[in-house]
């Protein structure tokens, strides 16, 4: 009797813990219609947390269902954990998520090689579904893995702390832009980085930097001009890259209106003969940087690019490099943009050029524009034209009054602000994409991808040799009427006129508290500062566009 009643209470106790469970993980309703279908990569202890984390469905976080494991394990597969199947192996996956309606992987080992998270990244660009993956065990917040803690995949998980063993061609190198890709890919260890580029100051200062910080580093200081078919060839030859990214170009708008000549040369030649030597010496990323400016161009500039963008786009076709554009818009203290020219301008007491006080544009940060020109890179499978996610955009007037009240002074008072007009070739409002472009997300919530027809590459071709043709003797009016042959949807712009800005009081930026410090002359600090403050403004409107612009007009 007393083993009988022993047996009971256990079958009792137990029984009750079992339903508990049972009610906590399946019997609290069938899984909600919205449910996103998880993938789990890795049957471990990390992937077993986060199933029983879908089934407890915590609030705040989305709602994911598992349809399954991928473990690496061959004898996994068929076996159930935790009730969830195992159903292959990693070279199993584009099958599994074809079978069993994915829309979300999750990689559970955030030390899995990188290699591996290369390959599971481009199943899932294939198959158009999200991936995401948990962050290394130092940057968890508890020991326990959670569905708050899944992230997009990263740069850093695709190339790996590891050295890549890649060999990294950046044109353009001496360059805002350039020079932050140099020392980004520099960070991940290639086995050799060839820096190019045609000034050679520029190209001077960022070798010694990368060449102080990165003492193990081979590193290839090349002055060159990409018009120069000899020159890209015999370095192409040298060093063989498998990696190119092709920042080098003219950018600025108003300079380009009256030499356009130089565009043509500059931008659409050195770009062809770059992509055709990538093509010839069997590159296996081409990677160029382009702007939101060749967006139906008005400028010389966008409409430069956009033919850059054409070029990529028509090689892509018949090459076994794979070519893809990055658009992004104006980058915070970049040489020649409006933070260092507003910075000049204080220093000699004003006044702060304005071209219009409704002029806008989207910024960003250099080395965050950069980390997602990698990441759009990284996924890019030949043909595309990324474009990424700027936020809100910045009205001109007020970041030039948050900059004078950083500085300590009062608009006014201590200097003014001058209307100046649009310049030659400029836009009042920067536009991310066309109404003919189709566009699509990307596994990444920050990247865009624009799908866009490609011209078939003899004919585009023939139609730049006319246009080069025409840059060697003809006027600016000229090439830029062939120009817009090639480029339709250029066309310079109509003057937009204004009225004198009324008096009124200083303009706050979201998030941002007015302080009144003594004056002072670290201008450096001030264009710190004052880069942090349109970047937080930029961050909160993207968020909530609407009270980003209520912020504005209260203002």
């Amino acid at each position: 009797m007393i083993v009988m009643a022993w047996a009971g209470q256990l079958l009792l106790v137990g029984g009750v813990r079992f339903a508990w469970r049972m009610a906590r993980d399946r019997v609290l309703g069938p899984l909600p219609t919205r449910a996103t279908r998880a993938l789990v990569v890795g049957a471990d202890t990390n992937g077993v947390h986060l199933i029983h984390e879908m089934r407890r469905r915590p609030a705040g976080a989305e709602v994911l269902a598992p349809v399954g494991f991928i473990d690496d394990d061959a004898g996994l597969t068929g076996h159930l954990i935790e009730g969830v199947k195992v159903h292959g192996t990693i070279a199993d996956l584009p099958r599994v998520i074809v079978e069993q309606r994915a829309e979300l992987v999750i990689v559970s080992d955030p030390t899995m090689p990188a290699k591996v998270v290369r390959e599971i990244a481009r199943f899932c660009g294939e198959a158009e579904i999200r991936i995401k993956t948990l962050p290394g065990l130092s940057d968890m917040n508890s020991g326990r893995p959670t569905l708050a803690q899944i992230r997009d995949v990263r740069i850093e998980d695709l190339l790996g702390r590891e050295p890549v063993h890649l060999g990294v061609l950046v044109t353009g190198s001496g360059g805002s832009i350039g020079s932050e890709l140099a020392r980004q890919v520099a960070g991940f260890g290639p086995s050799e980085l060839v820096l190019l580029d045609h000034a050679e100051n520029g190209l001077y200062y960022v070798h010694n930097e990368l060449a102080t910080q990165h003492p193990n580093l081979l590193l290839h200081p090349i002055v060159g001009n990409i018009q120069d078919e000899d020159g890209m060839e015999a370095v192409f030859a040298r060093f063989h890259p498998q990696i190119v990214f092709h920042a080098a170009a003219h950018k600025h708008v108003p300079l380009l209106e009256i030499n356009p000549r130089e565009a043509v040369f500059n931008n659409i030649v050195g770009t062809r003969v770059v992509v055709a030597a990538a093509d010839r010496h069997g590159v296996e990323k081409f990677v160029l940087i382009s702007t939101d400016k060749a967006v139906n161009p008005t400028s010389v500039m966008g409409a430069s690019k956009r033919v850059c963008e054409m070029i990529g786009q028509s090689r892509s076709q018949r090459s076994q490099t794979r070519f893809v554009a990055v658009r992004f818009g104006n980058v915070l203290g970049s040489e020649g943009s409006v933070i260092p020219l507003f910075r000049r301008q204080l220093e000699r007491g004003g006044p702060l050029t304005v071209t219009h006080p409704d002029a806008r544009r989207y910024f960003m940060t250099i080395p965050e524009a950069v980390r997602l020109v990698l990441q759009a890179g990284a996924m890019g499978r030949g043909g595309e034209v990324y474009l990424l996610d700027m936020g809100e955009p910045v009205r001109i007037l007020d970041l030039a009054r948050q900059l004078i009240r950083l500085a300590g002074m009062r608009e006014g008072e201590d200097v003014e602000i001058v209307f100046t007009g649009l310049r030659p070739g400029e836009k009042l409002y920067e536009e991310l994409h066309s109404a003919s472009e189709r566009t699509r997300i990307t596994r990444h919530q920050r990247i865009l991808v624009w799908e866009l027809d490609a011209r078939r590459e003899e004919e585009l071709l023939r139609e730049i040799h006319e246009l080069v043709q025409v840059a060697r003797t003809g006027s600016p009016e000229t090439i830029k009427r062939t120009l817009q042959r090639l480029v339709p949807e250029y066309a310079e712009p109509l003057l937009v006129p204004f009225e004198a800005e009324p008096e009124c009081p200083p303009v706050e930026l979201p998030a941002v508290q007015e302080v009144r410090p003594e004056p002072v002359t670290d201008w450096r600090e001030i264009a710190r500062r004052g880069a942090d403050t349109v970047t937080r403004a930029r961050d909160a409107g993207a968020g909530d566009p609407d009270r980003s612009h209520a912020a504005y007009r209260a203002a």
